[in-house]
């Protein structure tokens, strides 16, 4: 379909604006003709204004110098004999008027009197134009030091006798010379704007904004300096010393004495020329008749063209962003701009109609899949209380809590956390919180239901962020494991119950051991003892040679026989583990070792008091002879260190070699208890005594075990 000549939007838009702005452009282009010049003439007279400004708080700077000179000059003690008294005036003095650098007392030969504030490297001021002129003029002077870093003001002590008695003088730190800062925020200098302070002969004395750049070096040759220096006063675009063109206006710096000083102050051109724009602006408000005029034009030959057609798709549009699917246009479908939104209109809300249908779908589905689960789903916030935007309605049979009494409360969550959990809880969520945190929350912890329950849960999440937008929440899945933790801590306490229960084994099997190797000591050794005698006897009154042979032969049995019966009580139970303790059956089972197996075992202790309970005492006995039979079998060492001690309030065994070592990780992974007095059984009966078991092994590099148990407490040892 061919295109009318108006049924662009573009063009009836265009064509409305172009016809309303023809008055006001005219109007504009006139205004501006006439106002620049006046305009202009405005911003010279305001830079000099704030010039001159400067000026006279320069010159108030120096003028309350001079009476505060004045004033001490009248002061005895200034001159007098004592330079500590004049230095105790002066510094009350510099404290009142922190803006001076010094404040000193010279005496006529120019060496200096008394001084306050940063020392002065000159051994003599004769030199100084400002001293001299006090001394022959008898009157105020002004000067600067070379490097124009201080500002030095001067006043002569005349005696009756009109005799220069000394020179006062003070000097200010250029860089806070008038209190620059505080001077521009008085004037409001705009930014990018420049302070200058020049004596006639080029140097710069003070710089705004960067002093400590410019300060203290002549700057002959530069545009700014040379207007300042050849025209004394005036305004002129000049560039900066930082090569910026700015407007500077600039004057003179008076006092009742010859300165030779100029004030420059420059602002940008962009700064001042703003000044203009923003006068033209007050006189375009005087145009809102006109403006008026042509937003009428606009506004009624709109209403016509566009307004109708736009209303009725805004309408549209209200209709579908409340909710209701079936909203559409009901406008004509054109060759037009806004036909076709319209038509495009339509055909996105008809798209978006089949899309909700389909979400409802899959939400119907979700939520069918969430409340069956036998767990509590939930969305929250990510913030400190983990406040809820929805959570499954598993919530009331497991907790008791009904899901819009949970969402409601933004703190019932962290309220019925057990107290014990909650600061782990907490520090687990707030490390997920973080803006870049990418970890996922997992925890167990204690919680209690509506009714006072104690239950356990398992909680999980994972950060969500919203499609469309930046918005983030936690998402996750509560789990409760009640039945799992009473099942785990009812079989830790089967655990500590079988720990004791070998423990008392232990202590059993031991008592046995000694009553058995009490009843070979004092039955079958008596016996074999006495048949040693006896035999003895025999052989002294034996008839023949042969029968005495046969007696002997006997008797060395019986020898023989008492010497195994021994080392069977030793290995039943050691007499000496219980008569002499636990350091001198560790030295017997040093030796024992060494002798039996032909190995080279030495015995360390340090000598302190080891008091032990018997299954401690036992239990370290018995498994520091396996940890040694198994350097036997195993290390292939020929050197072993035993050492004992105490560190604190524990007993503390090495069982150290020099064997083949080997890899700790791989050798744990086999640890049992089949094999005697395994590691993997000594360890759990050290852990049942509260003690440790540690092993340091390197191939090649030997093996360290480490055997830890607690001593008697006191008590029971007076008991």
């Amino acid at each position: 379909m061919k295109k009318l000549p108006f049924a662009s939007l573009r063009i009836r838009l265009a064509t409305l604006i172009f016809l309303a702005m023809m008055p006001v452009l005219a109007l504009t282009i006139v205004t501006y003709v006439v106002e620049q010049d006046l305009v202009v003439t405005h911003i010279h007279h305001d830079v000099m204004r704030i010039a001159r400004f400067a000026a006279g708080e320069q010159e108030q700077l120096i003028e309350q110098t001079r009476q505060l000179l004045v004033a001490l000059s009248k002061l005895p003690e200034i001159v007098g004999q004592d330079g500590k008294t004049c230095s105790r005036i002066l510094s009350d003095i510099r404290q009142e008027y922190p803006r001076y650098a010094n404040i000193g007392v010279i005496k006529p030969d120019g060496q200096l009197f008394c001084i306050v504030g940063r020392k002065s490297g000159n051994v003599s001021f004769e030199d100084q134009s400002w001293f001299r002129h006090s001394m022959v003029m008898k009157d105020f002077a002004i000067g600067v030091t070379r490097n124009g870093g201080t500002l030095d003001i001067s006043y002569p002590v005349v005696d009756d006798a009109d005799n220069i008695k000394a020179v006062l003088y003070a000097a200010i730190d250029m860089g806070q010379f008038g209190q620059l800062d505080q001077l521009a925020r008085q004037v409001q200098l705009p930014v990018n704007a420049e302070f200058l302070l020049v004596s006639r002969n080029g140097l710069v004395l003070a710089h705004l904004p960067d002093h400590d750049r410019w300060a203290g070096r002549s700057y002959r040759g530069m545009a700014i300096v040379e207007a300042m220096l050849a025209k004394g006063q005036g305004v002129s675009e000049l560039p900066g010393l930082d090569g910026v063109v700015r407007l500077y206006a600039f004057t003179p710096l008076s006092s009742i004495v010859d300165t030779g000083f100029y004030i420059g102050v420059g602002v940008p051109k962009w700064g001042a020329y703003s000044e203009a724009q923003k006068v033209l602006l007050q006189h375009f408000a005087g145009l809102g008749i006109g403006i008026l005029v042509a937003l009428l034009a606009v506004w009624f030959g709109s209403e016509a063209l566009i307004l109708k057609r736009v209303k009725a798709l805004a309408g549209a549009v209200e209709r579908l962003s409340e909710g209701d699917m079936t909203a559409r246009s009901g406008l004509p479908f054109g060759s037009g701009e806004l036909d076709g939104l319209a038509r495009a209109f339509d055909e996105m809300a008809e798209t978006l109609e089949r899309r909700a249908l389909q979400l409802r779908e899959a939400e119907a589905k979700y939520r069918t899949l969430v409340e069956q689960i036998p767990a509590i789903t939930y969305a929250a916030n990510l913030d400190e209380s983990r406040s809820t935007l929805y959570i499954s309605p598993q919530v009331f049979k497991i907790l008791g809590f009904f899901p819009d009494e949970w969402v409601a409360d933004r703190d019932l969550w962290i309220k019925q956390i057990h107290p014990e959990d909650l600061q782990f809880v907490k520090k687990t969520l707030a490390d997920c919180c973080l803006p870049r945190s990418s970890a996922s929350f997992h925890c167990e912890y204690r919680i209690f239901s509506k009714d006072g329950r104690q239950l356990w849960f398992t909680d999980e999440a994972v950060r969500v962020r919203s499609e469309g937008d930046a918005t983030q929440y936690l998402q996750g899945i509560m789990i409760d494991i009640s039945e799992q933790r009473q099942a785990q801590e009812q079989l830790m306490s089967y655990q500590k119950q079988l720990r004791s229960l070998a423990s008392q084994l232990l202590l059993a099997e031991e008592r046995e051991r000694r009553r058995i190797a009490s009843d070979l000591h004092d039955h079958v050794g008596q016996a074999l003892a006495m048949s040693r005698i006896k035999l003895g006897i025999l052989m002294e009154s034996a008839p023949s040679g042969d029968y005495s042979a046969i007696v002997e032969e006997v008797r060395g049995l019986v020898v023989q026989a008492i010497k195994d019966t021994r080392s069977l009580i030793f290995k039943i139970s050691s007499p000496i583990l219980y008569e002499l303790g636990l350091e001198a059956a560790l030295e017997w089972l040093a030796e024992e070792t060494q002798q039996k197996y032909d190995i080279q075992v030495k015995y360390r202790d340090n000598g302190g008091s080891k008091p032990l309970d018997d299954d401690v005492r036992v239990l370290l006995f018995q498994a520091v002879g396996e940890l040694l039979v198994n350097v036997v079998k195993h290390s292939q060492a020929g050197t072993v260190l035993l050492s004992s001690r105490t560190e604190g309030d524990c007993i503390v065994i090495d069982v150290e070699d020099d064997g083949i070592g080997f890899e700790v990780e791989q050798v744990a992974a086999r640890l049992s208890g089949l094999d005697g007095f395994g590691l993997f059984s000594i360890r759990e009966r050290l852990n049942h005594i509260e003690g440790k078991l540690e092993i340091n092994s390197e191939l090649g590099r030997g093996t360290r075990v480490t055997l830890a148990a607690m001593l008697k407490k006191s008590s029971s040892v007076e008991q």
